[in-house]
């Protein structure tokens, strides 16, 4: 005697699917959310311990969203427009010349022998460097014909050299932002899972 079983799974696999759409991916995305945000606060977490005294535009440059064009449950984390500018360079490395982010019209500004002593921790100048030093009787000239000008204060004694500008600086990567991204993902990924799968009904 043979016996024949046949099974409809049109049924079973509407149940599935619908079951997908209704709770999973509404779970998982909410995973996706809460491993967003813990990226954005672990590049804000960074900035501090990477760069010296940064200024908010500088903590507050990430953000999150949710990735409307796609099927599946995700989330971009990503840096705003303005300070992209200033992250490309820490982030990928490469040369920065003149047209780039905070650079003069002849290229980026090198701080020289007469400013040594007001650099930051990472021998960068402050904020307003420029304008403080013109205030106080600093000015533009060239050194030497043909060469980008430098920012320079008179004095009883040898010129004093505040600032160069260089036609081209190369910048070494030092804000690993995809790595720090994966490390907050791997570490938050349990208890997100847990908090939001287990509770999907």
């Amino acid at each position: 005697m043979e016996i024949s079983v046949t099974v409809d799974r049109s049924g079973y696999d509407r149940q599935v699917s619908d079951l997908a759409a209704r709770v999973l991916k509404p779970a998982l995305q909410e995973v996706a959310d809460y491993l967003g945000a813990a990226a954005r606060q672990r590049l804000m977490a960074e900035t501090v311990l990477r760069f010296d005294n940064p200024v908010a535009w500088t903590v507050n440059a990430f953000a999150y969203r949710r990735d409307a064009a796609g099927d599946d449950a995700g989330t971009y984390v990503f840096v705003l427009g303005d300070q992209a500018q200033y992250f490309g360079l820490e982030v990928e490395g490469g040369p920065r010349v003149a047209g780039d982010y905070a650079t003069t019209k002849g290229g980026p500004l090198v701080p020289a022998s007469g400013a040594a002593d007001k650099l930051d921790a990472e021998g960068n100048l402050p904020r307003n460097f420029v304008r403080d030093a013109v205030a106080a009787g600093a000015h533009w000239m060239r050194l030497k014909v043909g060469e980008p000008e430098a920012l320079v204060l008179p004095g009883r004694g040898r010129l004093q050299v505040l600032a160069v500008i260089s036609e081209r600086i190369e910048y070494q990567p030092r804000f690993l932002f995809a790595d720090i991204v994966r490390d907050a993902v791997l570490q938050k990924a349990p208890a997100a899972v847990t908090k939001y799968l287990s509770g999907a009904r």
